[in-house]
Order: C-alpha cells, then structure tokens, then sequence
C-alpha cells in the first residue's frame, strides 16, 4: 500500500509523534546528566528536597566553581522537570487523538487530574521537609500520595477501555499514560533518595538507576508506536516466527545486565561485578545472533537492517567503553591500587568514559526494544475511521 493511500493523519496524531521523539530525545540529556551525578559522586552534594525547579537561576553560589556538585545534580533536578513536563505535555495531545468524544474528555480530565494531585503532593513534600528540618518529625502526606494513586489508576483504567473499544491509536495512548505514570514514579525515586538517605542509604539510588532504564524503555517504544505504520513494512509470520522470541528476550536481557550494571556503579560488589561481565557475555551473543537472522533473508534485510545494523554498531561501542570503564574503576596503578574503588580520586576522563557507557547501555536498550516493536508491530495503526477531532 502506497504511502499516499494511507488515512491523513490530523495535527493532534503528527504532534503527538514529534512530541513523542522530543521527550526521548530529553530523556536521553537526563540519563546523561544523572550517569554524571553517580559518577562524579554528587548525588547528596544538595540534601534539601523538594526544591524549585528555578533554583539554579536563583541561586548564583550554585554557579561557583567550589559548587560543581551542586550544578551538576540540580541541573538533573532540572532537566527532570522538563522531562516531566513534556511527559505530561505528550499525554494530554495523546487524548486529542482520540476520536470518541466520551472517551476524549474522560482522558483529558484523568491526565489533568493526575497532574494537578501529582503537583500537591510535591509541594506536600516540601512542607513535610520543613516540619522534619524544624525538629518536629517527618508527616508523610497521606491524603494527597493516595489521590496520585487513585488518579494513576483512573487514568490507565480509561486508557485501556479506549484501547479495549477498538478506539484509533488507542494502545499508544495506553503507553503513553503508562509513561507519563513512570517519569511520575521515576521522579519521586530520586527524591526519596535524598529525602530518606539517612533511613535507607544508597539502596534507592540504586532503584532510582535501575529504573530509569525501564522509563526510557517505554517512551522508546511509545517514539516507535507514533511513527506512520505503513503495511509495506509490517514483517511477515514468517519472519516473526523466526527472530519475534529473540527480539523479545534480547531487551529483557539487557535489562538484567544494566541491573547488575548500576550495582556496580553504586556498590561495586564481587557478586555485581561477575553477574554484569557474565550477562554482558549472553547479551553479546544473543545480540549477534538475532542481528544474523534479521540479515538472513531479503525481507529481513528490507524491513529489519537499519535496527540491526544500528544494534551491531552500539554494541560494539557498549563493549569498548565497558572494558574501559572496569578497568579505569577497579585496576588502578600506584598510589591508589590498595584504595576502595569508591575512595579513589575521579578523574574528568575515568567519569566520562563511566558516564557514556552508561549512557551508550541505555542507547543499546533502545536499540533492541525499538526492532521488537517493529518485528512484533502488526497492521496499520491508522485505519479507515474519518472524523475531524478536536485539533485537525
């Protein structure tokens, strides 16, 4: 089928793809930003939280060289704001792809719900900081953590009833509500890992880590999902019968190794360390061989090169910088090889190569998530249903 034979799309469903790749793409500047605070060890420089989103404009000691640390974790503080707030920005265009009209505003008024009452428990939060800083004990604001729940489970129990309806873009949507839900979480982990450090330590920062990848996860395949489908593309039974299990496993078993990845980064421990290098050995393998049935036949090379080629390519580069970051973390020279790793002094060079294969880990997730999409993404997600909408 011709491009041109496909249903127009309106200008809700084009800006909900551009929004789409926009929140990706900032996701991306955050994880960048976040590796950095793990490895230059600024993640309890600031032990305040909440704190504005304006604060690095309104606080010029931050911007002093004696405050790096405080520079680099408020601009992750930041950039997670706007990362939130293009989150929401996208969820709430998602419902004006929807032509239902009950539906619509039912979506609509569950995302601005669960908007507004995620915004009250923040600053909920805040006052809870202030009472517990004044000495009169940490108040846990009960009533506005329950209203996000009830409004998180509003908003996915109308997602997916648009969804079940047969609606028009009603699994992305779905995704997207899931996505919106996450960044919610993902954002509230990385508080309560400066808000309980004292209570829990560095277990949440290693949540707070692992977590991130799963989020990106989602708003990769959500970037996948908002694309045109054109069914000249869709892969056949066939070959989805003989790469859909691989492509299927190969993210999940990413996922795994960057667990074991962020323990290490975060504890470092024996156990940590052999589990990452050993699954790094099984990603590599089932990595080749998915990428070698994709190439083998003409459809496979038609429809699934440009992922598999592109996950060959990451891949190799995963590899490279993690050989260097391992051996710029554990096999120090001189005076510091009898020092804990954890102790030793961070170089500009030792941070970047730890933050870009952290990074380039996360970039190779995505990679692998975005070919199951596409082998296991079937018939054209525009169909023949024709109604202006609401933003046409």
């Amino acid at each position: 089928m011709p491009d041109s034979m496909l249903p127009p799309r309106t200008f809700a469903e084009r800006l909900t793809r551009v929004l789409a790749v926009i929140v990706v793409l900032a996701t991306a500047i955050l994880l960048l930003i976040g590796g950095m605070v793990t490895s230059f060890r600024a993640g309890m420089t600031d032990k305040v939280w909440p704190t504005e989103p304006w604060y690095l404009a309104v606080n010029d000691q931050v911007w002093k060289e004696e405050h790096a640390g405080f520079l680099i974790e408020h601009s992750h503080r930041a950039m997670g704001f706007i990362v939130g707030a293009l989150a929401s920005l996208l969820a709430v265009t998602a419902w004006f792809t929807e032509r239902k009209v009950p539906w619509r505003w039912a979506g609509l008024v569950a995302t601005l719900l669960l908007i507004v009452v995620y915004g009250e428990f923040h600053r909920d939060m805040g006052h809870a900081w202030q009472t517990r800083i004044a000495g009169q004990g940490l108040t846990w604001p009960k009533g506005s953590a329950i209203g996000c729940a009830l409004a998180a489970v509003l908003l996915l129990g109308i997602s997916v009833g648009s969804w079940r309806s047969g609606s028009r873009w009603g699994r992305l949507r779905l995704l997207i509500s899931v996505g919106l839900i996450a960044v919610m979480i993902q954002g509230l982990l990385g508080g309560f890992r400066v808000f309980l450090d004292q209570l829990l330590g560095t277990e949440l920062a290693a949540i707070h880590g692992t977590f991130a990848q799963l989020v990106f996860c989602i708003l990769v395949a959500a970037m996948i999902l908002a694309g045109r489908n054109d069914p000249n593309r869709e892969v056949s039974a066939a070959e989805r019968s003989s790469v859909g299990g691989m492509s299927l496993a190969l993210p999940a078993l990413i996922v795994l190794q960057l667990i074991w990845g962020v323990m290490v980064r975060h504890t470092g421990t024996p156990l940590s360390q052999r589990l990452h290098i050993l699954t790094a050995f099984l990603v590599t393998g089932l990595a080749i061989w998915l990428c070698v049935r994709c190439l083998a036949t003409p459809e496979g090379r038609k429809k699934l090169g440009f992922y598999a080629w592109h996950l060959l390519v990451v891949l190799a580069v995963q590899i490279l910088l993690g050989v260097e970051a391992y051996m710029g973390k554990f096999a120090a020279a001189g005076e510091h090889m009898a020092m804990d790793p954890k102790l030793r002094p961070i170089t500009i060079m030792a941070a970047s190569i730890r933050t870009a294969h952290l990074l380039i880990g996360t970039g190779l997730l995505a990679t692998a998530v975005a070919l199951a999409v596409r082998v296991w993404r079937r018939g054209p997600m525009e169909n023949s249903e024709t109604s202006k909408g609401l933003l046409q």
